[in-house]
């Protein structure tokens, strides 16, 4: 591929854009894209005239954007803006700088911070860190670790999370608690590791995560080790989140295991829930199980609802498998409601739930 003519590359790249198959259009794709270079680009060019830019083809955009960035940054820029406006133009700009960054990380963030750029470097940071991370972690970790705290922090460094952990979990897990909490930047790493690992190692980083509990930087791990355990094994993590000391990340993970547990097995989650002391720390879990078992059975949910102790989270439980179980059986809600002792507007909420949208009314099917 590298000794290609230009015109052979964009012969070449037109007949992968009309192959039906995936995985060879891809492949070609990249091979070409990977020794893009000034005496082809416009080859090149050519042929994504005919490739519109949006979603449908952003995987075709993100090589072509990163490989430009590497060797004419500026040019392939001033492309963006004539193919798109606006967030679609920023979006693309960020792929030049992913590519622009891998191989110059300060020029980069020279251009970032220019003030004819500032307005959109919360865009541009994503392609920013995500190249400087593949050629330099460190300094990518410490600018992100400099930025003011806001909705993109934790999102950079779910970038710097993932590669750390193409070490391995060990490297990744050192990484994260060596880390200052200055700008909740450790809450960040330890609820993105978690997140991560999680998904296919529960126990592991479950094995990892005991050491940390009770510490507010770790709150969030907990609540995403709940989440991913929870649908694999929420015997287990339940198992597991039962000997962890009260507190927040003990009572966050509970409520997402029980919502898994809940839809798997609502009879065994609510046996484990019956062997349970009631207590303010429980109230967000019987709220979740109340809710997910009134999916099915509203009647009985409605128990659940009225354990709960916290008023304000009780009643809106309350209202929620109330409007659950009216959609279910209208006449025996009808009935049970004046004598309930529930306020007379909560009562009205409950006959007058909201029309449920096509996903809100799918189930997933049960397993035998």
């Amino acid at each position: 591929y590298a000794t290609m003519s230009p015109e052979a590359v964009r012969i070449a790249l037109r007949n992968a854009h009309l192959d039906p198959n995936p995985i060879t259009r891809s492949m070609v794709f990249a091979n070409l894209l990977a020794n893009l270079n000034a005496d082809n680009i416009e080859a090149v060019k050519e042929v994504y005239e005919d490739i519109p830019l949006g979603f449908e083809s952003m995987h075709e955009y993100q090589l072509l954007l990163y490989g430009w960035g590497k060797f004419d940054p500026q040019g392939a820029i001033e492309y963006c803006n004539q193919r798109a406006s606006g967030i679609g133009a920023g979006f693309a700009t960020a792929g030049v700088l992913h590519g622009w960054a891998s191989k110059n990380p300060q020029e980069a963030l020279a251009w970032v911070e220019h003030p004819d750029n500032v307005g959109m470097s919360k865009l541009y940071n994503f392609g920013l860190v995500r190249g400087w991370a593949a050629n330099d972690l460190s300094g990518a970790t410490d600018y992100v670790a400099g930025l003011d705290q806001g909705g993109d922090r934790h999102e950079l460094v779910k970038i710097l999370t993932t590669e750390q952990l193409k070490g391995g979990f060990s490297p990744a897990r050192l990484w994260v608690e060596s880390m200052g909490d200055e700008n909740n930047m450790k809450q960040s790493a330890f609820t993105n590791l978690t997140q991560q690992r999680s998904r296919e190692h529960p126990a592991e980083v479950a094995e990892w995560l005991k050491e940390h509990a009770g510490k507010e930087y770790a709150d969030g791990s907990f609540e995403r080790l709940g989440d991913n355990w929870g649908q694999k094994d929420p015997v287990a993590a339940a198992k597991y989140f039962d000997e962890l000391p009260a507190g927040e990340g003990k009572t966050e993970g509970m409520r997402e295991v029980v919502e898994h547990w809940a839809k798997e097995d609502p009879v065994d989650a609510g046996n484990w829930l019956n062997e349970k002391e009631p207590s303010a720390d429980l109230d967000p879990v019987y709220a979740t199980f109340a809710r997910e078992v009134s999916k099915e059975n509203g009647e009985g949910a409605m128990e659940w609802a009225q354990s709960i102790t916290e008023p304000k989270l009780k009643e809106k439980t309350i209202t929620s498998v109330g409007q659950n179980w009216y959609r279910q059986d209208k006449a025996k809600v009808t009935e049970w409601l004046p004598d309930s002792g529930l306020p007379e507007e909560t009562q009205k909420a409950i006959t007058q739930p909201p029309k449920q949208s096509w996903w809100q009314s799918l189930r997933p099917k049960k397993s035998n």
